[in-house]
């Protein structure tokens, strides 16, 4: 009974990481940041691309992208710029959804890395 009961946890714990690493990642600097008026999207693009996105990600390019209606979006743009300007590499993680455009995983953090 113990046993089987370790083993419902460690399933449950499987399942619960699962959705997690389904989210798409980049650790790298940025190559390029496009800021699309007409959608209020920005796209960032890292330099080698998003590993591991989700399955909805990627027709349009291989980038990530974020809403300007979002609470943070202008912090997350002036972090991003000041980390593009001055060749800082990023980490960059996704939501695992693609839900401020349909075709790229939507930005969820990232962290300005010294080196």
């Amino acid at each position: 009974m113990k046993k089987m009961h370790l083993q419902l946890l460690g399933l449950i714990f499987g399942v619960s990481l699962s959705g997690a690493a389904c989210a798409g990642y980049a650790i790298a600097k940025i190559s390029s940041i496009l800021v699309f008026e007409d959608a209020d999207l920005v796209y960032v693009y890292p330099v080698g691309g998003v590993v591991d996105a989700p399955a909805c990600h990627g027709s349009n390019g291989n980038y990530f992208s974020f809403s300007f209606k979002r609470p943070r979006a202008k912090e997350y743009y002036a972090g991003l710029l000041m980390a593009f300007a001055s060749g800082k590499p990023v980490m960059l993680r996704g939501s695992g959804t693609c839900k401020d455009q349909p075709v790229a995983e939507t930005l969820q953090f990232f962290e300005i890395r010294d080196n």
